[in-house]
């Protein structure tokens, strides 16, 4: 694990610890600022290290807590994105307040957006948080985190959703490589399909070339195994 550290103005909240995630599949880059330190600090951790993640907090709590007398709490946030929120519920589990952040409400320097790095990232979720905690309005949106039991039930929907999508792209892929010999569709949800399509011939009154029968033949199985799979 590689840290550093740079100034940081801010002195509020002298007992909170601040931390930001950004998370990555590759890489973790934390940042944070304590109050016994008058600057952030920059801690890379393997992606997906959640363990290390929480035993660099206790690290950074134990030596606030004997530089200030007491135990200050630990806030923290990250990103909504591909994570999801299994890292939400493992912070909260472990007694820190964890928020997730909405990216597309986070207010970003249009000057500095040519310079956009995990560094400018990192500090930008710090500061916008600690702004988040002092009440300041409009700062940043925070996603609601749904229940796993909530979670788990949105997924058929979007597993429907997904598969229509796909039953879509399938079925115009055909029409599309038919359409460049005259040939019609018809109904491309029979199971006897491709027989009907062998007896087809085209302007020529040829039958289906070989290698364009081929082509048709896999995406219609997977037309049909997609279509399988929207019924069950």
């Amino acid at each position: 694990m590689q840290a550093s550290n740079v100034n940081a103005p801010i002195a509020s909240h002298s007992d909170t610890i601040f931390v930001s995630i950004e998370l990555s599949q590759r890489c973790w880059l934390v940042t944070m600022h304590s109050p016994d330190k008058n600057r952030f600090s920059r801690h890379n951790l393997d992606g997906g290290d959640a363990v290390g993640l929480l035993g660099l907090i206790e690290r950074i709590r134990a030596r606030a807590s004997q530089a200030l007398g007491s135990t200050p709490r630990v806030v923290s946030c990250y990103e909504a994105g591909y994570d999801g929120f299994w890292l939400h519920r493992w912070l909260e589990a472990a007694g820190i307040t964890n928020f997730v952040f909405d990216p597309a409400s986070i207010a970003v320097d249009q000057r500095a957006r040519r310079a956009k790095t995990d560094r400018i990232d990192g500090e930008l979720l710090l500061r916008t948080l600690m702004a988040y905690c002092r009440g300041e309005p409009r700062v940043v949106r925070i996603v609601r985190v749904p229940t796993p039991e909530q979670e788990d039930a949105r997924r058929a929907t979007r597993e429907r959703e997904r598969l229509i999508k796909e039953q879509t792209a399938h079925t115009n892929r055909i029409k599309a490589l038919l359409r460049l010999w005259g040939l019609a569709a018809g109904n491309l949800r029979r199971r006897d399909w491709m027989l009907w399509l062998e007896r087809q011939r085209d302007r020529n009154s040829e039958p289906v070339r070989p290698q364009l029968m081929a082509e048709i033949r896999r995406e219609h199985a997977r037309l049909m195994l997609v279509c399988e799979s929207s019924r069950s």
